[in-house]
């Protein structure tokens, strides 16, 4: 049971490396379930791998040096949770963000599920109060949080 838990955690520590941090989605492909899918906070509808990797290849274009770190992994049954820092230079605008020189940090829990050892489906849920908070103040503006 122990030996199955911590490789869930293996094959979502290296599901994250391959395509938040490589965007090698083509190898990625091999980590998870046909019908996978991925839902995050910030986006209203649910993506496939291919999808994903739009929005990945997004992100990576807007942000220089651009990576997620994974802090912590807890699994449980057939659910691994993942705490993680995305980060980067902000070099082109962005939902709505204008382009900075320092780093922002965005940080985000997700809850995989993972069957007979392929991912099945990820949900992220992301601090985007944070973000608002540090681009904010980068950019001098005075926002109204009360409205999340």
């Amino acid at each position: 049971m122990e030996e199955r838990l911590e490789n869930n955690k293996k094959l979502i520590r290296q599901f994250i490396e391959l395509t938040w941090n490589q965007g090698r989605f083509n190898l990625a492909n091999s980590l998870v379930a046909p019908e996978f899918t991925y839902h995050a906070s910030m986006i209203d509808n649910p993506m496939t791998l291919q999808n994903m990797g739009v929005v990945v290849q997004t992100i990576q274009d807007a942000f220089d040096d651009f990576t997620i770190a994974v802090d912590e992994l807890v699994a449980e049954g057939n659910q691994v949770v993942s705490q993680s820092t995305f980060s980067g230079t902000l070099v082109k605008p962005f939902m709505g963000f204008e382009p900075t020189d320092r780093m922002l940090a965005l940080n985000a829990v997700t809850f995989w599920k993972i069957r007979q050892g392929v991912i099945q489906s990820g949900h992220s849920l992301l601090d985007t109060a944070d973000l608002i908070h540090q681009a904010s103040g980068i950019m001098g503006k005075k926002q109204n949080l009360a409205v999340l």
